[in-house]
């Protein structure tokens, strides 16, 4: 039998004297600088099998444990919400003196000569009315002084006499175009109108800042064109319309809070004629024109709708009778230029396109042979603005040229001004000045020495000025303010110190 191994390969082992050692698959882990022998592990031992249900300790930090930042809740502000602090208007101030002596304005008292240069402190219930129709502005300073007053002023004169003329005559119209610097008070003029208008149970219209019209702030939407006869006779022809919903809405809710008690009285003239124009209205039988103001405030879809109702129903004739009207537009500069609303083709619209505008401008520049744009009789008061004034050179030569025709000046004559050749002409506003009769230009500038001292004396006794109060004082505050501009020396009387 042969073997398995080969002769050769016995023939190459060697026989020796040391004994044979075996080495291990797996090293021996021993310290290098360590003097004792590495032992080995016996292969026969039997592993460890670990329990499954049996956890481990794992290791865990020994250090502080610090609790997680918790992120604090920012209180985002509701919708509105710092729109109604940004218009907040503070009209007393508890920590100022109490003006003893001060006479309270009234019917009687704001037309009397005697009472030029005086401070007279608004009544109490005629605050909600002036607050509903946002006739205070939050750059004046009503916060500085314990109750609302206002100065008379000649200009509030001559303004309360065609007041007591129209509510004498009935139908008479009286139109005011108000200019004038910066701060020189013609804000404050309008609120003295809307007094008077008020304590006269007149109805006021009120547009606090006309430039909410021109800004691209609100909807609009284009007017549907339903027949060649139905466009206006002062608008351009083939001219698209655009209506503004939300800011008829406006108008209409600070009409139907500011003249409650008026409106709640006047019942409708035209109702069957209302039901079939508007059916979408659904106007109660015995509705009143407050109703139909509520109409518009409580829904803007029927803003529009409403307010040509509650406008036809103050100027057309009817059984009831209707009171006076008064339209108090402030900063009506805006409205005779371009806007930063656009059209379909991505062009500016011009002011003179949207249907509220261009109803009140229509009113205000009426031709006086044509009936009377108030049936019964009212003010229209219109003040530019001296802070937030738009550049229109039509507009500006339609001013000049309204001041050259209350002085005689002869349109065909050299002297009458003129456009500035290189700008251009807008044609709406230069087609206005054959309308501007009965107009009357009311330029307020500075105050005279005897209304800045009756200003300054009320700061002093409200505690204000701290200074004895002088006729070189007084003189010295007029010139440091331009000539009495009344906002200027109200910064002065209230900086002053001792």
């Amino acid at each position: 039998m042969s073997a398995s191994i080969c002769t050769d390969c016995l023939a190459r082992l060697r026989i020796t004297k040391h004994p044979l050692t075996f080495t291990s698959l797996t090293k021996t882990h021993a310290s290098p600088f360590h003097s004792s022998p590495a032992q080995y592990k016996s292969p026969l031992l039997k592993k460890k099998v670990m329990d499954p249900n049996k956890t481990v300790a794992s290791r865990r930090a020994t250090g502080v444990r610090l609790k997680k930042k918790v992120r604090q809740k920012i209180n985002i502000p509701a919708v509105g919400e710092r729109r109604a602090a940004r218009k907040r208007i503070v009209l007393s101030n508890t920590n100022a003196l109490e003006v003893y002596g001060m006479e309270t304005l009234s019917v009687e008292t704001i037309g009397q000569e005697e009472s030029l240069g005086r401070m007279m402190a608004f009544p109490g219930e005629l605050l909600d009315q002036l607050r509903d129709s946002q006739a205070f502005k939050t750059t004046q300073n009503w916060n500085l002084f314990r109750r609302p007053a206002t100065m008379i002023r000649s200009e509030t004169l001559d303004i309360a006499k065609n007041v007591e003329e129209v509510d004498k005559r009935e139908g008479k119209n009286v139109k005011y175009l108000v200019t004038g610097e910066r701060g020189s008070g013609k804000s404050i003029l309008m609120l003295q109108a809307m007094s008077m208008a008020f304590m006269k149970k007149w109805v006021v219209l009120s547009i606090p800042e006309g430039h909410e019209f021109t800004n691209n702030t609100s909807f609009y939407a284009p007017v549907r064109k339903t027949s060649p006869s139905s466009q206006d006779e002062n608008s351009l022809p083939g001219e698209q319309l655009y209506n503004q919903s939300h800011l008829a809405q406006a108008l209409l809710t600070r009409a139907a809070n500011a003249n409650q008690m008026v409106l709640s009285t006047l019942k409708l003239n035209h109702l069957e004629q209302h039901l079939q124009d508007y059916p979408k209205l659904r106007i109660k039988p015995k509705a009143t024109m407050r109703d139909i103001a509520l109409l518009g405030a409580q829904d803007a879809t029927n803003a529009v709708s409403a307010w040509k109702v509650f406008w036809k129903e103050l100027n057309t004739a009817g059984n009831n009778p209707r009171p006076p009207v008064l339209v108090a537009v402030d900063g009506v500069d805006h409205w005779f230029g371009l806007t930063k609303y656009r059209n379909a083709d991505y062009n500016l619209i011009h002011a003179q396109q949207f249907t509220l505008i261009k109803q009140l401008t229509d009113l205000f520049f009426s031709l006086p042979k044509t009936p009377s744009p108030l049936l019964n009789g009212g003010l229209l008061l219109y003040t530019t603005s001296g802070s937030n004034s738009p550049k229109f050179p039509s507009f500006e030569a339609l001013i000049e040229q309204i001041q050259a025709t209350e002085r005689g000046v002869n349109p065909k004559s050299p002297e009458f001004p003129l456009q500035d050749p290189y700008s251009k002409p807008d044609v709406r506003v230069t087609s206005l000045v054959s309308r501007a009769g009965g107009i009357s230009l009311l330029d307020v500038n500075g105050t005279s020495q005897f209304e800045s001292r009756g200003i300054l004396d009320y700061f002093a006794r409200s505690g204000l000025l701290q200074k004895p109060l002088s006729e070189q004082l007084v003189s010295d505050f007029r010139q440091l303010s331009a000539g009495g501009i009344i906002g200027e020396l109200a910064k002065l009387g209230a900086r002053v110190k001792a």
